[in-house]
């Protein structure tokens, strides 16, 4: 179809319009049309006023397209007619649609970027009259913005930055200008809707200016004067608009929100070392957001967008400029002092936003960070004193009773999903500044919250004191016991003992502190201590029917950590277990097993033996029904039991034989070989050198799964089994024997009757990858593992050949990584397939495979590189492979291939100088040399001088 203006209409009217295929189609044609030479011409014809909106951005976006994309075919004669018509296009739509007028203007700042920003001013005067000053300054707005996304070679960066920067001054100084217009008299009178726009836009191109990015950011744009005039003058904006709107207007708010967010732009950059400068900017957000908040500070308050705007910019500033902060509390008799100390006070105040986070309120979650990098600079300047100034102790403690009152939840009814994670999320974030209140107050820290625990009137404030008691518990100090944290410890025993209680959340965070204190519980060696350890078990056991999950969490880490009380309830805690085993909570389960498993370790064995046995023969009989029937496997309780064992093998072994009668009988079903496998290993893990006392029903085991179902859970038992048991046991050369015959028929693409491995079966990437991982560390770490399958050696190295192909990134990348262990190791098993894998690995790199896989392929490289051969090398099988004319690509010329084979031959340590040649052969044979895709991609540089 032709780009006719025509078929352009009727495109975009079915784009927007049409049916869904026929979008999509229409959305295809209409991006090939942006970038066709004809779009030079047909964009003007679309940009005609009688055209539909829709029409008409179009046009606009295509203009820019083919400004950022196409700059090449405007001829430099044409430069001066194509800004010409750009500049008469944006004024002719001077009023509108917006979405054309805004793009419009940006494809006014990409033809000025193109141009290497030279003459900004020149290009821009047209747009300089008083009936055209919202189009100049929506223009310098958007220039700092394109420059920051657009695509552009560094020569050509270097030199638009420079001219921006010189232009910055000036551009400032104008809307410095227009933002003074604010000192006029408006004690009478409100300003204009046209004055807040001009406001309005004037901020968005201050912001814009000073906002660039990273190492393109204009600090030298204004000095630290310059910008007091400015921020002194975007307040003022501010402070006039809340004057005369007792409830903020979209209109005032939109200009409140650009000015602070320029005020917060010009506050953090940097302002030369200027301390004065820097305080009196925090005393000015001080004395604007005071009277705000106190006005303001409600639930559900009206202006809640405008709180959280002043907020922000003072957090950020704040943050910024955390010295200024803790040099005023430090030396309160500094200039500007109070004004930055009463910021301080703001900020907590803030912080102590009333109402719920998120139901009345969402501000006090915008300061958390600036809590962070207070108590850093107070620990940076610690450095030099060797004394925190008292009344940061002050301070933090007065933010913990906060973070104590704003982690109260409201009731459950009240908060939607959504709420209840943002609630999620923001309790966190309180834990984690509790820590930082640790750091400054100290043991104080439980003190205060155990007075606010005493005062505590309703349920859910006591909740609240117990959730930051909780976020304490890492701090807990070892082998002492302050009496706050046990007064605590007791107060939440009594939540978690009052049956009457039917607070579910109140429960669950008493039991979080319950496991959360354990391992504070057994630093501290005392009776005392020993016998509240016993009464949170007891109490944990207790509350398992009303609050399941958190209180077998709490039981598990106690049995784990106390192993006094466990011991002495360890008749309880398997009974518990037991008696839990018919819940429908997997996970649950599990948690009661560990702490089963944590109290068998810790008690007397001839307790222990009769108590595991009970214990695991429910879980046989589980297990079996699971064999006969089907339904939820209890391979998982096993496991967790277990590995709750492993500090007591003879227990692990009496557990596993056990459980063996219902093992047996598992690898009749493919399904079950994989649960089977996973309890397996933790048996390994549990016995460690001693599994050897049962190899024979071991290897039973492991061959009978791999002959059902071979999987990635039966390689690692594999894998454990051998570096436990080499030297000692004679079934570890049968079992790695069969499972890597199994796993590599499994994975095999192709059929070969000759091979000792073959057989029919689709690759099966996690079954593959595992398969070489575990070659991989028996090559490096159990050579002699090897040599039990040396036979097999030929068809596996094929395999892995065949699978250095793979789109998979898993198996291709363990691989190559396996081959180039064999290399290293065994470079005679290589010999034979040595130059075909050479070849392998260039197709791959020329295009076989995508490029996120390059880094293996270069580890193969550098391997056969250093590998010992006997007769040729690499150096032959590179020549060799590339004397092909087109091989690996068309793309890749002589001068290319000799050049990638004196890097690689070169590089025999360096892998990241090796990747760097792979990654730049790949993308001459693939056509990508030269493009901005190219130098995204890797640091670029000419392969060819």
């Amino acid at each position: 179809m032709e780009y006719t203006a025509q078929n352009l209409e009727y495109a975009v009217s079915v784009f927007y319009n049409g049916e869904q295929e026929g979008r999509a189609q229409a959305h295809a044609w209409l991006t090939v049309a942006q970038r066709v030479p004809q779009a030079w011409n047909f964009v003007w014809e679309l940009l005609q006023p009688n055209k539909g909106t829709e029409i008409q951005f179009y046009a606009a976006t295509t203009l820019h397209t083919k400004i950022l994309r196409c700059w090449n075919e405007v001829p430099p004669e044409s430069y001066t007619e194509l800004k010409e018509k750009i500049l008469q296009s944006v004024i002719a739509y001077s009023k509108g649609p917006k979405i054309v007028t805004n793009r419009l203007c940006i494809s006014l700042a990409a033809f000025i970027l193109q141009q290497g920003s030279a003459d900004v001013a020149e290009i821009l005067r047209p747009l300089s009259t008083a009936e055209n000053t919202s189009l100049l300054l929506e223009v310098l707005t958007v220039i700092p913005e394109e420059y920051t996304s657009m695509t552009m070679g560094s020569a050509m960066r270097s030199k638009n930055r420079a001219a921006l920067n010189q232009a910055s001054g000036m551009v400032l100084d104008d809307m410095l200008r227009y933002l003074e217009t604010v000192y006029n008299d408006y004690n009478t009178a409100s300003p204009s809707e046209e004055t807040v726009h001009a406001w309005t836009c004037a901020a968005n191109c201050v912001a814009s200016w000073l906002t660039l990015d990273g190492q393109d950011r204009l600090d030298s744009a204004t000095t630290p004067p310059q910008r007091a005039l400015l921020c002194r003058a975007l307040l003022t904006v501010v402070r006039v608009l809340c004057r005369w709107n007792e409830a903020m207007s979209d209109t005032a708010l939109e200009a409140c929100e650009a000015c602070l967010s320029a005020v917060r732009a010009a506050g953090t950059v940097d302002w030369g070392r200027d301390p004065g400068a820097e305080s009196a900017l925090i005393a000015d957000l001080a004395a604007l957001g005071e009277p705000l908040l106190e006005a303001n500070n409600q639930p559900n308050s009206l202006n809640e967008e405008l709180l959280s705007a002043v907020i922000t910019c003072c957090v950020a500033v704040s943050e910024c400029h955390a010295r200024r902060l803790v040099e005023a509390v430090n030396n309160p008799e500094r200039e500007h002092s109070e004004g930055v100390l009463r910021m301080l006070q703001l900020l907590l105040t803030s912080q102590l936003a009333p109402g719920h986070y998120p139901i009345h309120e969402t501000r006090s979650n915008l300061i958390f960070g600036l809590w962070y990098s207070l108590q850093d600079e107070i620990f940076n300047i610690l450095e030099s004193t060797d004394k925190i100034h008292p009344q940061w102790h002050n301070y933090f403690a007065q933010l913990l009773l906060t973070l104590v009152k704003k982690s109260e939840m409201p009731s459950e009814s009240a908060l939607s999903k959504d709420d209840q994670e943002l609630l999620r999320c923001y309790r966190q974030d309180i834990a984690d500044i509790v820590m930082y209140c640790f750091g400054i107050v100290g043991e104080w820290c439980w003190t205060y919250v155990e007075s606010a625990f005493t005062a505590a009137e309703s349920a859910l404030q006591r909740e609240s004191a117990l959730h930051v008691f909780l976020a304490l518990a890492d701090a807990a100090p070892s082998n002492r016991a302050p009496p706050a944290i046990v007064a605590l410890l007791h107060h939440a025993l009594e939540l978690v003992a009052d049956t009457e209680n039917q607070d579910t959340r109140v429960l669950h965070t008493a039991l979080d502190c319950l496991g959360g204190y354990a391992a504070w519980l057994s630093s501290v060696q005392s009776p005392q201590t020993a016998a509240l350890g016993q009464r949170c078990m007891r109490a944990a056991g207790t509350a398992l029917l009303r609050c399941p999950a958190p209180a077998a969490l709490a039981l598990r880490k106690l049995c784990v950590n106390c192993s006094v009380p466990a011991a002495e309830l360890v008749a309880d805690i398997v009974q518990v277990a037991q008696s839990g085993s018919g819940t429908a909570d997997a996970w649950t389960r599990r948690q009661l097993l560990s702490a089963a498993g944590a109290a068998l370790t810790a008690c007397n064995p001839d307790d222990a033996e009769p108590l595991l046995t009970s214990l695991a023969h429910g879980l046989r009989q589980n297990l079996n029904t699971q064999v006969r029937s089907g339904g939820k496997c209890g391979a998982a309780e096993c496991v967790s039991l277990m590995g709750a064992l492993s500090q007591r093998p003879a227990l692990a072994c009496i557990l596993f034989r056990e459980l063996l009668p219902a093992l047996t009988l598992m690898p009749s079903k493919p399904e079950l070989v994989q649960p089977m496998f996973q309890i397996v290993k933790n048996t390994v893990s549990a016995l460690m050198g001693e599994c050897t006392s049962i190899g024979e029903d071991l290897e039973k085991l492991i061959i009978a799964g791999f002959e059902t179902a071979p999987c990635p859970a039966g390689l690692d038992v594999i894998k454990l089994v051998t570096v436990f048991t080499v030297g000692e046991w004679e079934g570890a050369s049968r079992v790695v024997r069969a499972g890597v015959m199994a796993s590599a028929r499994a994975v095999s693409p192709v059929n070969s009757a000759s091979a000792v491995i073959a057989a029919p079966a689709c690759p099966v990437p996690d079954l593959a990858e595992a398969l070489f991982a575990v070659l991989t560390a028996l090559t490096q770490k159990q050579p002699i593992a090897i040599d039990w399958i040396e036979d097999l050696l030929p068809d596996l190295v094929d395999l892995a050949c065949t699978c250095v192909r793979l789109w998979e990134v898993g198996p291709a990348g363990a691989a190559c990584r396996w081959l180039a262990t064999l290399a290293q190791r065994r470079a005679s098993t290589l010999q034979g397939q040595a130059p075909s894998l050479t070849h392998t690995v260039l197709r791959c790199i020329g295009g076989a495979t995508p490029r996120n896989q390059m880094e293996p392929l270069a580890e193969l490289l550098l391997a056969l590189n250093r590998a010992q051969w006997a007769g040729g090398g690499l150096g032959a099988w590179l020549r060799e492979a590339l004397a092909h004319a087109g091989f690996p690509t068309p793309h890749a010329t002589e001068a290319h291939k000799q050049k990638f084979i004196t890097a690689v031959l070169k590089e025999r340590t360096r892998r990241v100088r090796l990747l760097e040649a792979v990654q730049e052969f790949s993308l001459v044979c693939r056509g990508l040399i030269g493009t901005e895709y190219a130098r995204q991609s890797i640091s670029y540089k000419q392969m060819v001088s």
